[in-house]
């Protein structure tokens, strides 16, 4: 863990990255010692408050590092394997499933849907005839649409489900200049950033919607809103930032007003000097920018987008190609 702080210690290509090799041994320890009980099994499941936060630490480490990594060659996927991996996301009641976890600002739930973005997305690629996963993928955004997490702190499990809309309804309606200064507001408006960012990761990887498709420019549009009412220092801000979503937002944004809210987030970030990943990051991002409209170029909105995904181009999958390329260094997005 100490490479992703101290930035100077990361090894180079070619050489494997020693933060994720280390957390990818440490998800195979997890995977072994795996309960195998799921919060969607009726059972009274007592989770040890250790074994949860080592399944948040280590899975947001190896699953928030794939949206920008290649899938493992085609030839060699095993979709069994795949699909059991992170499995240990899922052990717990569902009360702890959906709720906010400090490790990492959101929920468990969430998290593992990251994962089964990436998986879904490479089997498209080794079978894309397959009828399954684009049936799948529609089932993961309805999930993420109505995903209601919740923070034991501030509320009750009851209370939470009783709950008709999202945060993102409340955070539309804040003024130009307003900054929330609550804990609470905080953790909520945190956990929402990350629920836009699985929405838009599973619409651009799995969907293959091109990033000015209208529906991708509205999750755009309400991540940078709920970005921009986040704190970038004082007693509220914390190392619970969505690095991932603001990246993203700085990546994926064809509005200009969008791709500002994350530059000032980060310059605001960087400003005061403390060890962490976000100036790398950050550096990464303006290189990415300076050439991805030339080498990954939008479709012009007249553009019909054919039916199916099968059909559409698989941009992302250039996308990371292109950043393995010129990157000298696997992006750490945590």
């Amino acid at each position: 863990m100490q490479d992703i702080v101290l930035t100077e210690r990361r090894l180079k290509k070619p050489y494997h990255p020693r933060w994720l090799t280390g957390f990818k041994q440490a998800e195979n320890i997890l995977q072994l010692t795996d309960p195998g009980n799921r919060f969607y099994k009726k059972s009274n499941v007592q989770v040890d408050t250790l074994r949860l936060s080592q399944s948040v630490i280590v899975g947001r480490a190896v699953i928030l590092a794939q949206p920008m990594m290649p899938h493992p060659p085609i030839a060699t996927f095993d979709p069994a394997a795949e699909t059991a991996r992170f499995g240990f996301l899922l052990y717990g009641s569902e009360q702890e499933i959906y709720e906010i976890h400090g490790g990492c600002g959101f929920s468990k739930r969430l998290l593992h849907i990251f994962s089964q973005v990436t998986y879904c997305s490479a089997r498209m690629l080794q079978e894309p005839e397959t009828p399954i996963v684009p049936i799948t993928a529609k089932m993961l955004y309805e999930q993420l649409l109505t995903l209601k997490q919740w923070s034991g702190e501030w509320d009750s499990w009851e209370a939470a489900q009783e709950k008709t809309q999202q945060p993102i309804d409340w955070i539309r309606q804040k003024g130009e200049t307003y900054v929330t200064n609550e804990a609470r507001e905080m953790t909520e408006v945190t956990a929402e950033a990350w629920r836009l960012a699985g929405m838009i990761y599973l619409q651009c990887r799995l969907f293959r919607l091109p990033r000015n498709h209208p529906e991708v420019v509205a999750n755009l549009a309400d991540l940078a809103k709920t970005i921009s009412i986040m704190p970038t220092s004082g007693l509220v801000f914390t190392a619970q930032a969505p690095l991932l979503p603001v990246f993203l937002l700085g990546l994926l944004a064809t509005v200009e007003d969008h791709v500002q809210v994350a530059h000032d987030w980060f310059q605001q970030v960087i400003y005061t000097p403390v060890r962490s990943s976000v100036p790398p990051l950050y550096d990464a991002l303006v290189r990415i920018q300076s050439w991805k409209d030339i080498e990954i170029p939008v479709p012009a909105p007249c553009m019909e987008l054919p039916r199916t995904i099968a059909e559409r181009q698989p941009w992302w999958e250039h996308m990371v190609s292109k950043v393995q390329t010129k990157e000298v260094e696997v992006l750490c997005l945590t």
